[in-house]
């Protein structure tokens, strides 16, 4: 138990040495608040170049639609953030042999690969709440006609980080597996843009985790049955995935 508090302990100080916590909070912060602007201002810009067009029914936005853009950008821009960000975490260690000291001492492997995971799953799930927060009060003050419950926002959010935190143990992997980090990277990035595509094939939409971001997406508590379902599949897939990067860590040669 020590030291596994010691491997925490020292992902944690990684973190915030390299700003990875730093980075990840811009990434997914940042669009909270532009966002909404944009979305505001986006009519007087389009007035400016249509003058005396009647554009009322083209950009009638909403705090929900403002939401649900922010979302989108989570997903495209977040996404490549989260994985620029962190493609390294492993595969960076074994390119330059910090983890020789670790591995000759019989370390814990198992540890550092969960503390890995741990100390980011909670940075993103903290970073991904206080984004949608932001983004919820900052829409409803410039879009206050139609206002959502902030239960609403919670249950979201919560969608949202699971999705992220599946994307995590996915980078994990791919960082075990391939001592350059960009190739992780490129990877991680292809499967995570794929899946909408492949998702798009309706006896398959339901079983990939960008299921969970269609779902958040509808902003009420008129989920789809299988979202309970998709839940449980996409925890496991964590799980497995997780496992996998375990076994890879344990088989690897640092010589």
């Amino acid at each position: 138990m020590n030291s596994f508090a010691a491997y925490i302990k020292k992902e944690a100080m990684e973190g915030i040495r390299s700003f990875k916590f730093l980075i990840l909070a811009i990434g997914i912060i940042l669009f909270a608040l532009l966002d909404p602007l944009v979305l505001k201002l986006l009519p007087n810009i389009l007035a400016s170049q249509a003058p005396g067009m009647d554009l009322s029914q083209l950009v009638n936005f909403t705090q929900a639609g403002a939401i649900q853009s922010y979302m989108n950008n989570l997903f495209q821009i977040s996404n490549l953030v989260l994985v620029l960000s962190l493609m390294g975490i492993l595969s960076e260690e074994l390119k330059n042999k910090t983890l020789v000291i670790p591995y000759s001492n019989k370390a814990n492997i198992n540890g550092i690969v969960l503390a890995k995971y741990l100390v980011y799953s909670i940075a993103i799930l903290i970073i991904t709440l206080v984004g949608f927060l932001i983004n919820y009060y900052y829409s409803k003050l410039l879009f206050p006609e139609e206002i959502l419950r902030i239960s609403i926002l919670f249950k979201t959010s919560l969608i949202f980080s699971l999705y992220f935190l599946f994307n995590l143990s996915l980078i994990l992997l791919m960082s075990s597996l391939f001592k350059k980090g960009i190739v992780a990277g490129i990877l991680s990035l292809s499967i995570i843009y794929l899946m909408p595509a492949i998702g798009m094939i309706e006896k398959l939409s339901k079983i990939f985790p960008y299921y969970l971001v269609k779902q958040a997406n509808i902003l009420s508590n008129n989920y789809a049955d299988f979202l309970n379902k998709s839940i449980i599949l996409t925890i496991g897939y964590i799980i497995v995935l997780i496992g996998l990067t375990i076994f890879r860590m344990n088989k690897v040669e640092l010589n």
